[in-house]
């Protein structure tokens, strides 16, 4: 990307290709040659290629010259050989990653079957709570229950007798009040008897007084 960065970012850039990942290749005799993005930096890059001086390998040699297997070359009984060393090592691991798995399982197990023993136990302690209060807020509610009807049955009691007085008082309050309007009647017809009789004695004297007299008087 020298095309696109400073030159100071292009150097540091190339200086970790150079250090890290490119460095297998410039140890044996790789070369980097800078690229601008331009035609005059790619034909620069062509013009190092074509100094270069071709070099036949081994490889090469033996599949095409000899016309052999790519798997009985050199390189490829090389990489065989690296492949089944890999496998060894891969196998190996293997077994010892499933060894540590069984030990690691077991060891899971045991913990397992502690932690269930721990936890049934415990539980087991939970239901002995859990039914010694049931029992006790049975007998609670029972209690509670039994002075509950006492209540109420007091309490229909209680109403009983309120609602007799309560019929009783009303009773006494209508006799006494049947009692004042008969006797209020019976005033009041007195007082009207009284009256009729003052009216009626004022009519006879008045009748009395008539006969000498040729003027009349009407009382209604």
């Amino acid at each position: 990307m020298w095309g696109e960065v400073t030159h100071e970012v292009g150097e540091a850039r190339e200086r970790e290709l150079a250090s890290i990942f490119l460095k297998p290749a410039l140890d044996k005799g790789a070369r980097m040659i800078p690229h601008h993005n331009t035609g005059r930096s790619a034909h620069d890059v062509i013009r190092h290629i074509m100094n270069n001086h071709p070099v036949v390998l081994q490889i090469q040699r033996e599949l095409v010259d000899e016309q052999k297997d790519v798997t009985n070359t050199a390189a490829g009984e090389a990489v065989d050989t690296e492949l089944a060393e890999e496998i060894k090592r891969h196998e190996a691991d293997l077994n010892a990653v499933r060894e540590e798995m069984m030990r690691t399982l077991e060891e899971k197990r045991e913990r397992a079957r502690q932690m269930l023993e721990e936890e049934t136990m415990r539980l087991e302690e939970e239901m002995c709570m859990v039914m010694e209060v049931s029992e006790e807020i049975t007998l609670e509610y029972l209690q509670e229950l039994e002075w509950t009807e006492m209540k109420m049955r007091h309490l229909e009691t209680q109403a009983k007798l309120d609602q007799e007085q309560v019929e009783m008082e009303y009773q006494v309050q209508m006799t006494l009040l049947n009692s004042r309007l008969k006797a209020a009647e019976v005033e009041a017809e007195v007082e009207r008897l009284t009256m009729q009789h003052q009216i009626n004695r004022l009519q006879a004297q008045l009748n009395e007084s008539g006969g000498n007299d040729d003027s009349s008087c009407v009382v209604m």
